[in-house]
């Protein structure tokens, strides 16, 4: 079982907070640990100490943060930040969900009707919403915003709906970047986890500063969220819960949003599989359509392919400054190695559009290893789970064939020979 109680918000000299107790049953939270341990592709730390402690304590809240001048925009008079941002844990456990405050009705139906059932199909129990419901709307600003990793699909989503291009009503007012998938430090532990939080917690990471720049760039308000979802609720496992994850800050700020515009990784259209150890952005339009409010609504971004998202925004000033795709730095440079690195990087190298990246990557580099490069893409489409990234060397090969250049022969080559 897991109860939350009354959400509420306090504030520090700098910060505001949304808050609410949350209680998980200790039956409910070996489950997770069985459960999550059988789990591959994430880091899981529920091996360790887990429960936290905090969980014995009077500071058992899960929280949301954002800067104090945010603070009436909070949203405790729903529950649905909080039941959202729990929902995967619920359904992993089958367990149900207890809540004191209302949820929206639209909310409450999305998730019995559509979601829940869609992934609990081959589960031994459909997990229960318990509470009280309202259709009556939550008051505040009509704002239409967007996540900003500074990856391709955010920028893409930012190219189109900032300018002439955006549908009417769905031009964005905000950018948000959401620190809710901690990431612990790949060491051997034991280690403190509290330490290593508190000292992630009071810096200003790169990219959150460069998402800022670029908010202020296109004259857009910016908010950095956080939340301590991962390092007392979850610990790991962000690829099966993202969207749950990101719209549970968004709902957190109910109040600020009409809309929130989605940046799709073009997934969600072809791949079938939905289920609860599928990553989200699998099934990401059946998550728009459940997780809706009165209030409050999505819009999938584009169903459009990697390679063109990247050809259309090759050019914008943006994606050559700020361009952060790695999945093993932590910063700008990125590696130009990895998998995110490698379906940016080849397609700007095809394109003839790789000059103008110096700033986010070592280029030389790239250049004096581009055969292997191609080889190491080519190997790691080959596992039997990367059917994104087989989609992704098909795109790179339409686009060689259409190129006819040094870097697209090399790419083909390169391919016919693996």
């Amino acid at each position: 079982m897991i109860t939350i109680k009354k959400p509420y918000i306090t504030k520090d000299e700098n910060l505001a907070y949304l808050r609410a107790k949350v209680y998980i049953s200790q039956d409910t939270a070996k489950k997770y640990i069985e459960k999550t341990s059988k789990l591959d592709k994430c880091a899981w730390l529920t091996m360790m100490d887990y429960p936290p402690a905090i969980w014995d304590s009077s500071n058992n809240n899960l929280w949301f943060s954002v800067k104090k001048e945010y603070a009436d925009y909070l949203c405790e008079e729903r529950s649905n930040a909080f039941v959202v941002a729990l929902l995967w844990y619920a359904m992993i456990t089958e367990s149900d969900i207890c809540f004191e405050t209302p949820m929206s009705k639209n909310l409450y139906d999305g998730l019995t009707q559509k979601i829940i059932p869609a992934l609990m199909r081959d589960s031994n129990t459909i997990i229960s919403l318990k509470g009280p419901v309202t259709s009556d709307l939550v008051s505040g600003e009509q704002g239409v915003v967007c996540g900003m990793s500074c990856g391709v699909d955010s920028l893409y989503t930012l190219h189109n709906y900032v300018s002439g291009k955006a549908p009417t009503n769905a031009k964005l007012t905000h950018l948000m970047y959401c620190e809710v998938d901690y990431t612990f430090p790949f060491v051997t532990p034991p280690y403190d986890i509290d330490k290593i939080f508190l000292e992630e917690e009071h810096s200003e990471s790169t990219v959150v500063k460069n998402a800022e720049t670029i908010a202020n760039r296109h004259h857009l308000s910016f908010l950095h969220i956080r939340s301590n979802l991962d390092r007392d609720f979850c610990r790991g496992g962000v690829i099966y819960s993202a969207m749950y994850r990101y719209l549970a800050c968004a709902l957190a700020l109910e109040k600020l949003y009409s809309l929130y515009i989605i940046s799709s990784s073009g997934s969600g259209n072809r791949v079938k599989e939905i289920s609860l150890t599928s990553p989200t952005q699998n099934y990401e339009n059946l998550i728009c359509e459940s997780l809706r409010t009165e209030k409050f609504n999505y819009v999938i971004s584009d169903n459009e392919t990697r390679v063109n998202k990247i050809r259309e925004i090759a050019d914008d000033k943006d994606f050559q400054e700020f361009a952060y795709v790695c999945y093993l730095n932590g910063t700008i440079p990125n590696c130009g190695e990895c998998f995110g690195c490698m379906k940016t990087i080849i397609p700007l190298d095809i394109l003839g559009k790789l000059d103008m990246f110096e700033k986010v990557f070592d280029i030389k580099k790239y250049y004096a290893n581009r055969k292997d490069i191609f080889k190491s893409l080519f190997q790691f489409s080959k596992r039997p789970e990367m059917s994104f990234a087989r989609e992704i060397v098909r795109q790179l090969l339409k686009l060689a064939l259409e190129k006819d250049n040094e870097a697209g022969r090399e790419f083909i080559e390169v391919y016919d020979d693996m």
